[in-house]
């Protein structure tokens, strides 16, 4: 039988600290910087900052519109001169307006529920009662304008009781001032009895004193011209309400104004004595998607624009909350409840409106970020401390290859190991907190290098 040698076991693979030592010491090495940490750390914080706001500033309301539309009346008239103060005070505070002429406050609702304008001022009564589905909100009250009805030789309301041949000017179609004398003639029963003229304003004031018309209506303030001009007219009349308070209980719109004598003029008499006439509020009105802080801007001026009117007797009465049948918008509940927020109080309006938009961001900002300052911190220590564990793997290693080396050259490689680690460990730079575990690790090393010393010397 033949017989095979023996085959001979593989040698067993020796530990290859040269190898170790080699990769210890030729391994690239970068200073550790807590400098760098630091940077890394924060500019992400900042970066995710920056995202998280990027996000919510498109999902939060959009900026305010830098242009609106508002429709105010005829020309020269009350809602015409309240619009160009309006508009002077939004352009000071960069909102550009366009003014829209139109008939008067029907014409105006039209408009706004057409949502061709964004806001208008409206004459009480005109549209009531609201529908429930509107989406027409009201802003405030902001004056009382009398109904004056000028005649040519009729003192009272109930004079005109009988009479079938005359022609009363009660403005057009689109007036506010039709609508409510429209209520007044069908109450009083003298619709039937005389002849309408759609005529407005200056217009309806010539026709009146040229004798085309026997009585002319305006629904509009004591200050408008042709207002004064036909309080001063000899021949003209105006025309005393004598059961005011019986209309105020059938209109609730409406509400009785006492004119004492002289209250427009007292040198020239005017009016000549004590009359009662009709009163119906002037409202502002918007669209209810009209941004927040449009409606907020637009209460504000309203507060310095509405003072009252002390011919009236309404000084420090307006803007107001009551005298209103459209829904009161939400901003203005707020508004007449607790005034305007302290930003709008202090800051110009676009600065208010920075101010605003970015506090509603730091809710969600603050929500995502709380996490990141809470581990940001540990997660900055365990880098620190990172940079200095890991020479423990290679000096781990070195400390191995001593305990293999069975030379002096191999002792001496190893020693060169180890003085590199050193001179890396050497130019850490880490917080004083850290100063301990860095110490310790050069201890750590020099401890390994005076084992591998003592080997020499033996």
């Amino acid at each position: 039988m033949d017989s095979k040698a023996p085959i001979d076991p593989p040698p067993a693979r020796r530990f290859s600290w040269l190898s170790v030592v080699k990769q210890a010491s030729d391994r690239p090495r970068i200073p550790a910087s807590v400098t760098s940490v630091r940077v890394v750390f924060w500019s992400t914080l900042v970066l995710t900052g920056f995202a998280i706001a990027a996000v919510a500033w498109f999902l939060v309301d959009p900026a305010p519109p830098a242009r609106i539309k508002i429709a105010t009346g005829i020309e020269d008239g009350f809602y015409d001169r309240l619009g160009r103060r309006f508009a002077l005070r939004l352009r000071q505070e960069r909102v550009e307006v366009d003014l829209v002429p139109t008939a008067g406050s029907a014409e105006n609702i039209d408009l706004l529920r057409a949502s061709d304008v964004d806001a208008a001022f409206v004459q009480g009564g005109v549209g009531s009662p609201p529908p429930r589905d509107t989406h027409l909100r009201s802003l405030a009250a902001l004056a009382i304008e009398p109904l004056w009805i000028f005649s040519r030789g009729v003192d009272t309301l109930s004079g005109l009781d009988g009479r079938e041949d005359l022609r009363i000017a009660i403005g057009s179609g689109g007036s506010g001032t039709r609508q409510l004398m429209m209520h007044v003639l069908a109450l009083t029963g003298l619709a039937g009895g005389m002849a309408t003229e759609a005529l407005d304003g200056a217009a309806a004031a010539a026709a009146l004193r040229d004798g085309t018309v026997d009585l002319a209506a305006f629904v509009t303030s004591p200050q408008t011209l042709w207002v004064h001009d036909l309080l001063r007219d000899p021949a003209i009349r105006l025309v005393e309400m004598d059961y005011a308070d019986a209309l105020t209980r059938r209109l609730p719109f409406a509400s009785r104004v006492d004119l004492p004598a002289r209250a427009i003029d007292i040198v020239d008499k005017v009016p000549a004595e004590d009359t009662s006439i009709l009163g119906v509020a002037t409202v502002l009105l918007v669209r209810e998607s009209l941004h927040p802080a449009v409606k907020q801007l637009m209460l504000q001026i309203s507060t310095m624009l509405a003072r009252g009117d002390p011919v009236l007797g309404t000084r420090g009465q307006f803007p107001s909350a009551d005298l209103v049948e459209y829904p009161l918008d939400t901003e203005a509940e707020r508004y007449f409840r607790y005034g305007p927020t302290p930003a709008r109080r202090y800051l110009p309006y676009w600065a208010a409106n920075l101010f605003e938009r970015f506090w509603v961001l730091m809710i969600p900002i603050a929500t995502l970020l709380i996490p990141i300052l809470r581990f940001g911190p540990t997660t900055l220590q365990w880098s620190i401390r990172r940079r200095i564990y890991r020479w423990y793997r290679d000096l781990k290693d070195l400390e191995g290859a001593a305990l293999d080396a069975s030379t002096e050259t191999e002792l001496k490689t190893v020693l060169d190991g180890l003085h590199e680690v050193e001179r890396q460990v050497s130019v850490i730079r880490v917080p004083l907190a850290f100063r301990d575990d860095l110490y310790r690790l050069r201890m750590h090393v020099a401890f390994v290098r005076a084992e591998v010393t003592q080997n020499l010397a033996r």
